[in-house]
C-alpha cells in the first residue's frame, strides 16, 4: 500500500484546471481528503469528485497577499500535505512596454506565493510530526526557456521556486517535513496553448507535450508513502526534452 493516501488530508492550490485540476483527480483516486483553491470557483473539479464519493473541500481566494495565504492556512486547517500548483505564464517580451508589470506579477504569484505559502504550512506538518510538500516547478528553470516566448520573468520565478524546494528540504527535514519538486516539460494545458507547438514538438523526443495526468502521477507519487526517502529532489517529468548529465 505505498502509494495510499487513504485520509491524508491535502491542499492543492491552482486546483480549477491544467495540472492542479489533473492532481485533485488522481490524489482523490489515491484516498486522499483534499483541500482545492484558486482564485476562480473549484465547483467544477469538486463536484464529480463528491459524486464519487471522495472528501473534497473548495475554498475560492486570490492568494495575492501574505494575509490571503494566512486566511487560507487557518481555513485549511489541520494538513497532511500541499501541492503548491498555482502559478501563472505571461509571455511579454522583455523589450515591451508591459514588461515590467508582468514580471512583477509573475515574480509574485509564481514564487512569492509559494514562499508565503510553504512559510505558513511547513511549521503546522512538523507541529503535527512531519508531512509533505511538493511544488511545481518548470523544465524552463534548467534551460531557459523551452519554446520561443518564455521569457526571463517566467525562467527565474520557476528557478527560484526550484531553489526553494532545496532550501526548505534543508531546513524542515529534520522535523519530518519532506519538500520535493516537479519540473514539468512542455504539457496540454490552456496555460501553454497561447503557442503554435508544432515545430517545438517535432524535435522533442516523444513528439508530442505531456498529458496534465502524467504530471499529477509523479506529483502524487511523491506525497506517498513509497517517497519516504526523497527530500530536496526535482523531478523532472519531461519526456526527454532536457537530460541531466
Amino acid at each position: 500500500m505505498s502509494f495510499d493516501l487513504t485520509g491524508q488530508r491535502i491542499l492543492v492550490t491552482g486546483a480549477a484546471g491544467g495540472i492542479g485540476a489533473a492532481v485533485a483527480r488522481v490524489l482523490a483516486g489515491l484516498g486522499a481528503r483534499l483541500v482545492l483553491t484558486d482564485r476562480v470557483s473549484c465547483a467544477a473539479q469538486a463536484a464529480p469528485l463528491r459524486d464519487a464519493g471522495h472528501d473534497v473541500e473548495e475554498i475560492t481566494l486570490d492568494l495575492d497577499s501574505a494575509d490571503a495565504v494566512t486566511e487560507l492556512a487557518g481555513r485549511a486547517g489541520d494538513l497532511d500535505g500541499a501541492v503548491l500548483g498555482a502559478g501563472i505564464y505571461r509571455p511579454v517580451d522583455w523589450d515591451s512596454e508591459q514588461w515590467d508589470d508582468v514580471a512583477a506579477a509573475t515574480l509574485a504569484t509564481n514564487l512569492m506565493m509559494p514562499m508565503r505559502l510553504a512559510r505558513a504550512i511547513a511549521p503546522r506538518l512538523a507541529a503535527r510530526g512531519g508531512g509533505r510538500l511538493v511544488l511545481l516547478g518548470s523544465i524552463v528553470a534548467t534551460t531557459g526557456g523551452s519554446f520561443p516566448g518564455v521569457g526571463p520573468h517566467y525562467a527565474a520565478s520557476k528557478g527560484g521556486l526550484h531553489t526553494l524546494v532545496r532550501w526548505l528540504a534543508a531546513r524542515h527535514g529534520g522535523d519530518g517535513v519532506l519538500v520535493n519538486g516537479v519540473a514539468p516539460g512542455v504539457t496540454d494545458t490552456a496555460m501553454v496553448g497561447v503557442h503554435d507547438l508544432t515545430e517545438a514538438l517535432q524535435r522533442h523526443p516523444l513528439k508530442r507535450a505531456a498529458r496534465p495526468e502524467e504530471i499529477a502521477w509523479p506529483v502524487a507519487f511523491l506525497c506517498s508513502p513509497a517517497a519516504s526517502f526523497i527530500s530536496g529532489a526535482i523531478l523532472d517529468v519531461n519526456g526527454g526534452a532536457m537530460m541531466r548529465p
